[in-house]
C-alpha cells in the first residue's frame, strides 16, 4: 500500500456511499481507505465496512485525520490523501493524476480545485458556484505564500505529516492551518493542475442558508487572518 485514503465521518450514511463508489472507479489500485468515525448512529460505519474500509476511532475531523493517518503509516503508507465525506472524485484516473503530478513537480503536499456538484433534477445555485469560484481564486493566489488555503481534498507525504505534528486539535480552518504548518517549515505545497476539480456537496449551504453560511464562513477567516487558532479546547458555538 503506497497511498492511504483518511475520511473523517459523522452519521454520513447519505453521502458516503457516493465518495465510495467514484474511489472504487479509480484506475490507480495501490491504496486503502480509512474511515475516522466519530460514533455515527446510522449505517456510515456498515457502509464503510461493505466497501471494505479500515475503521478507526474519530471525532472533530482535525482528530480523525490524525488517528487514521497513524494507523495508515504504521500499514506502510508513504502518501496520505485526506478527502471530506461529501465530496466525490469526478473521474476514474483523479487519483493517479494527483499521486503522479505530485511527484513530477517535487512537491510535498497539494491540493486541488473544487466545484459544487447537483443531481441530475436539481436545480444549480449559481452563488454557490461562484463562491467556490472565488474560493480557488484565493487557494491560486496563496500557494506560494507562507499562508497557503487548501480543503476538501489534501494530499500530504506521510513523512511530512508526521514532522509537522498532522493536524492537531484544531475545530476550525485545521485545513489550511496544516498547510500553513508545512509552508512555513520550508515544505512545498502546490495547487494540482492535471486532476481537475473535486466535487463537493452544497449541503451545507443548503442546510443553513446561503447568507448566513457565507457571512459566517468570512468572520471565521477573518479572525484566523489575524491569528485566531479555533482550538477545540474552546466552547464549540459555531457548529453545533
Amino acid at each position: 500500500m503506497e497511498v492511504a485514503v483518511v475520511i473523517p465521518t459523522k452519521n454520513e450514511e447519505k453521502y458516503l456511499p457516493p465518495l465510495l463508489k467514484s474511489l472504487k472507479k479509480q484506475t490507480y489500485k495501490d491504496f486503502e481507505v480509512f474511515v475516522a468515525d466519530a460514533g455515527s448512529k446510522d449505517r456510515t460505519k456498515e457502509i464503510a465496512k461493505k466497501y471494505g474500509c479500515i475503521i478507526t476511532k474519530g471525532g472533530l475531523p482535525a482528530f480523525g485525520r490524525d488517528i487514521a493517518a497513524k494507523a495508515a503509516i504504521k500499514k506502510g503508507a508513504k502518501i496520505l490523501i485526506f478527502i471530506d465525506s461529501d465530496v466525490i472524485l469526478p473521474e476514474k484516473n483523479f487519483l493517479k493524476k494527483s499521486i503522479a503530478e505530485l511527484k513530477k513537480r517535487k512537491l510535498d503536499l497539494a491540493s486541488v480545485k473544487i466545484a459544487p456538484f447537483y443531481g441530475k433534477n436539481k436545480r444549480k445555485d449559481i452563488r454557490i458556484v461562484l463562491f467556490y469560484s472565488a474560493y480557488n481564486i484565493i487557494m491560486s493566489l496563496s500557494q506560494k505564500g507562507e499562508k497557503p488555503f487548501m480543503q476538501n481534498y489534501m494530499i500530504s507525504k506521510s513523512k511530512v505529516h508526521k514532522k509537522i505534528g498532522g493536524f492537531g486539535e484544531i475545530e476550525f480552518g485545521e485545513d489550511s492551518a496544516y498547510s500553513k504548518k508545512a509552508a512555513q517549515m520550508g515544505y512545498k505545497f502546490r495547487i494540482l493542475k492535471t486532476p481537475g476539480r473535486a466535487l463537493i456537496s452544497p449541503r451545507r449551504f443548503e442546510e443553513k442558508g446561503f447568507w448566513k453560511l457565507l457571512f459566517l464562513y468570512l468572520y471565521l477567516n477573518a479572525k484566523i487572518i489575524f491569528g485566531h487558532e479555533f482550538s477545540s479546547k474552546e466552547k464549540k458555538v459555531y457548529f453545533k
